[in-house]
């Protein structure tokens, strides 16, 4: 059985019978007896079930549309931390494709595109409410949680060290570094990159690494 909130169910009872033709209120209340229709239209409306072509006239968003909104919106949410007043970093695979310039980006499916971000533990509470109030999926590290779309992974910890990377807050360099050894499976193409972009000496011969 498949669990939905009520105004989802209307949904598919308003494209079962009316489709993609525009329809009035009273056309409305004529298929869904309702004593309040003209806040229930409202409402509708401002979950994106449907729409307002002209005064007084209505139509329901096609069930393709509306799942492109849902992820257009979320996707969106991938902008949201430059209005964030806490401190926080990128970390983990999100810093690596920072440090690598988009050379090097992982950890993430058709499904799911994480986002990686270090905070104070201290601002917890602060997070969870900015990611509340942004209608932004969010998940602690070490939660237990089904995922997908935009995530923010929070890695709290008692202090964030930021470096700025192109304007962007990131994790110094040789955290990235560390990251990449400690996963080196996954993250050896990344290690050479950043090994030849700065210098690092990681490799007595980097030839010797790649052949």
């Amino acid at each position: 059985m498949v669990i939905m909130n009520r105004y989802t169910k209307m949904y598919g009872w308003l494209y079962h019978t009316f489709g993609t033709a525009t329809f009035t209120i009273d056309e409305f209340r004529m298929m869904f007896p309702s004593p309040q229709p003209t806040k229930i239209i409202h409402d509708l409306i401002k979950s994106e079930f449907m729409r307002r072509t002209k005064r007084g006239t209505y139509q329901v968003v096609k069930p393709d549309e509306f799942v492109h909104n849902i992820v257009k919106e979320n996707v969106e949410t991938r902008h949201i931390l430059s209005q964030a007043t806490k401190q926080y970093a990128y970390t983990h695979s999100t810093a690596v494709n920072i440090w690598t310039e988009g050379y090097y980006w992982t950890d993430f499916t058709k499904g799911f595109k994480p986002i990686h971000i270090t905070i104070r533990r201290s601002d917890v509470p602060y997070w969870i409410e900015f990611f509340r109030q942004n209608d932004a999926e969010y998940v602690f590290e070490s939660e237990s949680k089904t995922v997908f779309g935009v995530t923010y992974v929070l890695h709290p910890k008692e202090t964030v060290s930021v470096d700025i990377k192109d304007g962007t807050p990131v994790v110094p360099l040789k955290e990235i570094v560390q990251y990449c050894k400690n996963n080196r499976i996954v993250y050896q193409p990344a290690l050479e990159y950043l090994d030849k972009k700065y210098h690092l000496g990681l490799f007595d011969s980097y030839e010797q690494v790649t052949s």
